[in-house]
């Protein structure tokens, strides 16, 4: 049985011997006895507890009894608790008056009779406690009110939501049964309206046909009725030579109860042989046994076709390609013989030409005193077209070379490309080559664009009219590549002669008066246009000459 709560009892005095008396007086009572000092304190002890009666001293320093009263009264939660007040110092009536003025439920004096202060606080703590159970009762009826009115609002939106539930699967049910039969008059649509499948469906123990789609007269040109009145009209439609298996293939699988796919060609009304896939579907019952099959029949006549051409283009692709590899074997095989042929007639030409040379200069030794001034000159003509022979003979050789040899790409600086090549064609002192900053670092054949600077640059001083010339090189980047420009301030060449520049063994010079080859300015078209890049010529007459190419910014690897 659970104990009885116990009431808090506030005692109020200054003198703790007056404490130490009420607490031994009303110990017997079994409550709890709060002790208070001073009118401050008690205030604070009723800030935290609720108390079933106060007994307060009337004189007290600070705030006295009657003060502590009138700040009690004033708090909503205190207002009601009973409040004794206990004073020895004056027993005139004003003084009772005011007490009891002040809310106070009884005034006894010092000394304090025991047996009366006993009854009169049992009184209250008695009132306290039934006040609190009263409380409490009130509180537990209205919870079991709040329950209650819950449990029936619940109750009844239960029962709304149920009468709701009820016209929505009434609603639900006919809307069901009209999507049902709009259903399957959809379906009956849509498998009749088939073009190029047979939807079917059979028996799974007699493989007799319960029901085929009017797309199987179009497909294959007999009546439904033959489907659906002859029990081996299906095995008939089969080739020859597809008819055994693909009965037994069916049979198998149907009776395993496991879907299946075949396909097979049968012969159509018109006597035309087509190609069917046949996928079959098993349906079970509840139990699991297998009840009936349905399946579609796809005309893959076009796609058999289709393949056969598709598997006669392959092997023609593959002889194609046996006779391209071939091929490419036989020019590797050609190229290589003529790049030894190269060799070797550069080799045979060369060394009569240097032998030609020395000859000349030999003779020219030998009859220094006797040479006239125009044999002289044709010595030196003699030279001149030695060395010209030489320099056609190199050239031919780098030309047939560009785009079939081997070239290994390499992160290259151009600034550094530049300044090598003009180191080695060594300008005269007055000449001026400006390379213009921002010129970039790509990945490509430091060979090939090498050379291509190098021709231009070559062409700009050896042909410019000026021993003070300049030539300028700039730069511009684009998307996937660099256009670089290469300008002089030279005499310029007339539009007339721009395609030509560009062709092998042709020059704007005479041959007898130049060492041109005329395979220069043809060699950086090929390797330019071999990289993906393109070259033109803006030139006029006496208004300097630019050659403007695109390089990629990541080159071509050639084997």
């Amino acid at each position: 049985m659970q104990a009885e709560p116990k009431a808090n009892i506030l005692l109020v005095d200054d003198h703790p011997k007056n404490l130490l008396a009420l607490e031994a007086i009303l110990e017997g009572l079994g409550q709890n006895l709060v002790k208070a000092q001073s009118g401050e304190e008690a205030l604070r002890c009723l800030l935290h507890q609720d108390f079933a009666v106060i007994l307060l001293d009337v004189q007290m320093p600070g705030i006295d009894g009657f003060e502590t009263a009138t700040l009690i009264r004033e708090r909503q939660r205190t207002r009601l608790t009973p409040i004794i007040f206990l004073t020895a110092f004056s027993k005139s009536d004003s003084f009772v008056f005011q007490g009891y003025s002040l809310g106070a439920v009884d005034y006894l004096f010092k000394p304090i009779e025991p047996e009366i202060l006993i009854s009169k606080v049992s009184v209250f703590v008695d009132l306290f406690k039934k006040t609190a159970e009263v409380k409490r009762q009130a509180e537990e009826i209205s919870s079991l009110n709040r329950d209650l009115e819950q449990r029936v609002l619940e109750r009844t939106a239960q029962l709304e939501a149920a009468n709701r539930l009820k016209d929505q699967l009434l609603k639900s049910e006919q809307t069901a049964r009209g999507q049902a039969e709009s259903a399957e008059q959809r379906f009956r649509d849509l498998v009749n309206g088939l073009g190029h499948a047979i939807f079917w469906e059979a028996d799974p123990f007699t493989e007799k046909f319960t029901f085929v789609s009017q797309s199987a007269e179009q497909i294959l040109g007999y009546p439904l009725d033959k489907w659906t009145e002859e029990p081996d009209f299906w095995l008939s439609l089969f080739h020859p030579d597809d008819r055994d298996w693909a009965q037994a293939f069916a049979r198998t699988e149907t009776l395993a109860g496991r879907d299946h796919q075949f396909e097979y060609r049968c012969v159509a009304a018109d006597g035309q042989l087509l190609w069917l896939r046949n996928r079959a579907y098993i349906v079970h019952d509840h139990e699991g046994a297998v009840v009936k099959v349905r399946g579609l029949m796809i005309d893959i006549t076009e796609a058999k076709q289709a393949q056969e051409t598709l598997s006669s283009r392959a092997e023609e692709l593959a002889r194609l390609t046996i006779v391209l590899t071939q091929t490419n074997t036989a020019l590797e095989k050609r190229n290589q013989e003529l790049d030894q042929f190269a060799y070797v007639i550069s080799h045979d030409l060369k060394a009569p030409l240097r032998a030609i040379a020395n000859l000349s200069m030999w003779l020219e030794e030998d009859l220094e005193d006797k040479l006239s001034e125009d044999t002289q000159h044709q010595m030196n003509l003699l030279r001149g077209r030695v060395h010209r022979m030489e320099n056609l003979i190199n050239g031919i050789l780098e030309y047939s070379r560009v785009g079939r040899l081997k070239t290994e790409l390499e992160t290259v600086s151009v600034e550094a490309i530049l300044k090598d090549v003009i180191d080695s064609l060594a300008p005269p002192p007055a000449f001026t080559v400006e390379v213009c900053p921002g010129m970039p670092t790509l990945k490509t054949s430091r060979l090939l664009l090498e050379q291509v600077f190098s021709n231009l640059l070559s062409n700009a001083i050896k042909h410019h009219d000026r021993p003070d010339g300049c030539v300028k090189v700039t730069v511009e980047e684009k998307k996937d590549f660099y256009e670089f420009s290469v300008a002089d301030d030279g005499p310029g060449i007339a539009p007339q002669y721009h395609e030509r520049v560009f062709v092998i063994f042709q020059t704007l010079q005479s041959r007898d008066t130049t060492e041109n080859t005329g395979i220069g300015l043809s060699l950086v078209k090929k390797i330019v246009e071999s990289e993906g890049g393109m070259i033109s010529i803006d030139s006029e007459e006496g208004e300097g000459t630019a050659f403007r190419f695109t390089w990629p910014k990541i080159g071509k690897k050639t084997e």
